[in-house]
């Protein structure tokens, strides 16, 4: 078989890419880009990838993490735009894949803006995740204002990691502790007041300055 021959058999790693970024009943609910095509493609493929995942938007973790794997000027320009634009799940995203384009207090300024944005929906896993790593005091502080604003899965959550941060639990959610945690849902809003008094004494908190702005 001759180069060319060779040349004009082989996939196109540009059409095998787009296949795999084509949503059906099959992917719709785990979605992945095939990373290893890009990895494989030649110069004009990643071009040609680079400018579809563009065109159709920065809308997902994937599209992130193909773009971050690209890693040209153009890619690493249409990353910045979705960080200072984008949903709280996508600058999540964009964070995990490519944080060295992003500054450490713009990473602080971002994060602090998404603890109180996110939910279940839109960026907790990554967050979660990201603030294991970034508990700068401020975060802290941030995380004990929504628990008290705001009852619900993100409370559960972080009083979850609270404990963790602070050794107070063995994993980020200790499940032995779920009970507890399980207080900061939305009911009894004199039992979850207490637990947020108790989170404060393992954390070694002052409860009152939070609970002055408990929802009335």
């Amino acid at each position: 078989m001759t180069d060319e021959t060779r040349s004009s058999s082989r996939e196109s790693m540009y059409d095998r890419f787009r296949a795999s970024a084509h949503l059906h009943a099959g992917n719709w609910r785990d979605p992945e880009h095939d990373l290893e095509a890009i990895r494989l493609a030649n110069l004009e493929e990643r071009t040609a990838i680079e400018q579809f995942l563009i065109a159709r938007g920065i809308q997902h973790f994937i599209d992130a993490e193909a773009l971050a794997l690209l890693d040209t000027p153009t890619a690493q320009q249409a990353l910045l735009q979705a960080f200072h634009s984008g949903s709280p799940e996508l600058r999540a995203a964009i964070v995990r894949v490519a944080p060295q384009l992003i500054s450490n207090d713009e990473q602080l300024t971002e994060l602090l803006q998404r603890v109180d944005e996110c939910d279940a929906y839109k960026g907790l896993d990554l967050t979660l995740q990201q603030i294991e790593s970034t508990h700068h005091p401020s975060i802290v502080e941030a995380m004990l204002r929504r628990i008290v604003r705001d009852p619900g899965v993100v409370a559960v959550h972080y009083a979850a990691l609270l404990l963790f941060l602070f050794d107070k639990a063995s994993s980020p959610f200790d499940w032995e502790k779920r009970p507890f945690f399980l207080r900061f849902n939305a009911g009894d809003e004199a039992d979850r007041r207490q637990a947020f008094v108790e989170l404060c004494e393992h954390l070694g908190y002052a409860s009152a300055p939070f609970c002055d702005a408990w929802p009335t």
